[in-house]
C-alpha cells in the first residue's frame, strides 16, 4: 500500500507506521493497561468499590482508546492528489495542505529537536521519539483546530523518495 495509485483522480496513500515502531509500543501499552487496571482493581476493591469501579471505567476507555487510534493509524494513509495533501493520523485532526502552499518540502537532516516546541510547528510524528522524515514550510499558515495557526508541519512518510518525488513533480506544475 506504499504509493499505490488508487483511481482516476491520480490519488496516491503513502503508509507511515511501518518504520516507526507504533504498532509493537501500543500492544506493549495494551498489555501494560491490562495488567496496571486488574492489579490497582484488586487493590482498590478492598480498599473503596467506588473507586475501584472508577479506575476500571478509566482504564477501559484508555484500553478502547489505544485500539482506535492504532486501527487509525494503519487504516488512515497520508494522501496525495492532484493539488491536495491530506494528513491524518490516528485520532488526532486531520491537516489539509493545498499543494500550492507548499512552499518547499525539507528531507534528511530537519532541525526537528530546536522547532518542535515553536507554536507555528505542527509535530505529527507518531511518538516523538523518531525524528520526522519530512518538513513542509508553507508560503501561508494555515488554521489547524480551533486556534492553532501552522506555518509549518513535521510528519514522516515510510516511502520517503516516492513521496518526494511525486510531491516535486506536482509542485513543478506536472501531472502525476
Amino acid at each position: 500500500m506504499i504509493a499505490e495509485k488508487r483511481s482516476s483522480e491520480d490519488t496516491f496513500f503513502f503508509t507511515y507506521h511501518k518504520q516507526s515502531g507504533y504498532i509493537g509500543f501500543i500492544c506493549a501499552m495494551l498489555v501494560v493497561v491490562v495488567l496496571e487496571s486488574v492489579a490497582v482493581s484488586f487493590l482498590l476493591y478492598n480498599w473503596s468499590p467506588l473507586l475501584h469501579w472508577i479506575h476500571l471505567v478509566l482504564a477501559n476507555i484508555s484500553f478502547v482508546y489505544l485500539i482506535i487510534d492504532l486501527r487509525l493509524v494503519v487504516k488512515n494513509p497520508i494522501i496525495l492528489t492532484n493539488n491536495t495533501l491530506f494528513i491524518k493520523i490516528g485520532l488526532r485532526p486531520q491537516t489539509t495542505i493545498p499543494i500550492d502552499n507548499i512552499k518547499e518540502i525539507l528531507s534528511g537532516h530537519i532541525h526537528y529537536e530546536e522547532d518542535k516546541k515553536n507554536k507555528e510547528v505542527l509535530d505529527l510524528s507518531l511518538l516523538g521519539f523518531d525524528e520526522p522524515t519530512f518538513e513542509a514550510i508553507l508560503h501561508e499558515p494555515i488554521k489547524h483546530g480551533k486556534n492553532k495557526t501552522i506555518s509549518r508541519i513535521f510528519f514522516t512518510i515510510d516511502n520517503k523518495h516516492d513521496f518526494l518525488q511525486k510531491i516535486s513533480l506536482k509542485q513543478k506544475g506536472h501531472p502525476f
